[in-house]
């Protein structure tokens, strides 16, 4: 069984390759946050498998409130593992998933990294169009050695040495939890063609469209509104225009997160 969740399609598509080749379920967190799911079976010899991406040097903070409801109905996982996907470096988070996974009474079984192409506009630019197809091309080998790892129930433990990892998520934590909350910098500009993809693709629906997007609520940061719109035109305060958006080829916006809407893509 496969958990994920995603902003840009990074970690989507990683957890489609590691489902499709696994052949297990693949579960979305939003999803399952939404149907209040919470409580699962597993099949004997089922791996349980989490894939997510490192939110300033952590796991984000849907991930963590998830994995703290969740439960294993009869037998817990003899196999658990997690694949974080990253872009410069991921800190403590390894030990922050750790704890909470033991806090439940499991046991954590692999640990993986998979870098993949920077999206994270608040902070830097993405990468250009020939560095993200190395990156992108550099994952299929990575996630075909993860997948014979995993169908061997290998215990690996991939962690690179880092300066002062333990500062760097705590601060970043704190910085999240006060960005969640910063969300007058979005707006939309006269780009907008108001097609509601935005307000269709937000995980805590904090995004409501009339004539252009408002937000309200707590945000995730996840940038997933501002790179998926069809027109770039979301913002996030002055200088965002000049900058380059990035979503994961394979993942359309009506496939992230296996979006609940019915609604079927328009053509912009």
């Amino acid at each position: 069984m496969i958990f994920y969740f995603s902003g840009t399609g990074n970690s989507q598509a990683a957890a489609e390759t590691i489902a499709r080749v696994q052949q297990e379920r693949l579960v979305s967190i939003i999803q399952a946050i939404e149907a209040e799911q919470y409580d699962y079976v597993l099949q004997k010899g089922e791996a349980v498998i989490f894939v997510f991406p490192v939110y300033a040097w952590a796991p984000p903070e849907i991930v963590m409130q998830f994995l703290s409801r969740l439960t294993f109905l009869g037998e817990d996982p003899d196999y658990l593992g997690v694949i974080v996907t990253y872009s410069k470096q991921i800190g403590n988070c390894f030990k922050v998933v750790h704890q909470a996974i033991e806090d439940k009474g499991w046991r954590l079984t692999s640990f993986y990294t998979l870098k993949m192409p920077h999206n994270y506009l608040i902070v830097g630019h993405t990468d250009s169009y020939e560095r993200v197809y190395e990156i992108l091309a550099a994952t299929l080998p990575t996630l075909e050695r993860i997948n014979r790892e995993i169908a061997q129930k290998e215990h690996v433990y991939e962690q690179a040495i880092e300066f002062f990892p333990r500062i760097r998520t705590l601060a970043g934590q704190r910085w999240m939890r006060i960005m969640s909350k910063r969300i007058t910098p979005f707006y939309a500009n006269d780009h907008c063609i108001s097609c509601k993809v935005c307000e269709k693709i937000c995980p805590t629906k904090c995004i409501e469209v009339t004539q252009k997007p408002s937000w309200k609520g707590e945000c995730l940061h996840c940038l997933a509104c501002l790179h998926y719109c069809p027109k770039s035109a979301i913002q996030y305060g002055k200088s965002m225009e000049r900058k380059k958006r990035y979503t994961h080829p394979d993942i359309r916006w009506y496939e992230l997160n296996h979006s609940s809407t019915k609604n079927r893509p328009t053509k912009f």
